[in-house]
């Protein structure tokens, strides 16, 4: 009888799935950001999400390649634009939300559920967006556009320290939101997170609770384009900040990264400290191309 209960009361999973498309440029962290969301390192007690887990061999890797590359104070390997766009590694995870219940007010937990972001999410090569500037009848380019065409969500990463490349990014996106125009005969609309990577920087830090005013101070050409875009009807823009190594300390934070370098492309780094390693803002703009809505919660880490 316990057990029928419950039963009962037992939260059965709401699931939403989406199939995405990460792009940005070469500095952009793209697949540093992916192997930290499937790592899912120092799980914060108090965040929404319960669990991210991989569903194939392809997240699995990603996986791996955070626990032996990251953890151990080395960089990825970008990912590699000469792969045929149909051999490319689909990676899948599952990302658990918790059900929202507290013990003052049972009657809430009765009703509450658990929520699984299902996703396959394909990771392209940085020159995937520096063809789009410089090169016009590649096949190879025409392949990964029809690949694009499937994704229900297109994530566009942006190192946010990069802000001086505000006009090529400009010009590579109005080259890529016309192409998929063109070739895309359903004119299906679409949602395009403008993510600005490696918020744990000092000069991004301060303002990562304001992720829109952060995209248009950072890269106005950029901000005005995906606006532009959305006003016409095409699809529907949002913008979200993200660290992929997080900070140290709460009261007196710093970057949990020691810098390589500091350029026109952005800054390149390295984890700190491993044992401290905690990302914010994986989720959220995920959260956001699965379901049309954000969450408040998530988007504070």
């Amino acid at each position: 009888m316990i057990r029928d209960l419950f039963k009962k009361i037992s939260p059965e999973s709401l699931q939403s799935n989406a199939v995405l498309r990460v792009i940005g440029d070469r500095s952009s962290g793209k697949t540093t950001y992916m192997a930290s969301l499937a790592r899912w390192p120092n799980a914060d007690p108090s965040s929404p999400v319960q669990s991210v887990i991989s569903i194939n061999e392809a997240g699995e890797e990603l996986i791996t390649k955070a626990q032996n590359l990251l953890e151990q104070g080395l960089t990825l390997e970008p990912s590699n634009l000469d792969t045929d766009v149909l051999q490319m590694k689909d990676y899948s995870l599952r990302i658990t939300l918790k059900a929202q219940f507290s013990w003052k007010n049972p009657k809430a937990t009765i009703g509450s559920q658990l929520v699984n972001l299902n996703i396959s999410s394909k990771d392209y090569a940085g020159e995937f967006f520096t063809d789009l500037l410089y090169q016009t009848g590649s096949s190879q380019l025409s392949d990964y556009l029809d690949d694009c065409l499937q994704a229900t969500g297109i994530m566009f990463l942006i190192d946010g320290n990069s802000h001086r490349k505000d006009l090529e990014y400009a010009a590579g996106l109005d080259k890529l939101l016309t192409a998929l125009d063109r070739a895309d005969i359903n004119a299906l609309t679409r949602k395009i997170s403008l993510v600005l990577t490696k918020c744990e920087q000092s000069s991004l830090w301060v303002n990562c609770h304001k992720p829109a005013f952060l995209a248009e101070a950072r890269f106005p050409q950029v901000y005005r384009k995906l606006q532009t875009w959305q006003q016409t009807g095409a699809g529907s823009v949002d913008y979200f900040t993200t660290s992929a190594f997080g900070m140290l300390g709460n009261k007196y934070p710093e970057p949990n990264m020691n810098l390589l370098s500091r350029g026109r492309d952005g800054v390149a780094a390295i984890i700190k400290d491993p044992r401290r390693w905690r990302p914010f803002g994986l989720v959220a703009p995920i959260y956001w191309l699965c379901t049309g809505e954000r969450h408040k919660e998530l988007d504070k880490g």
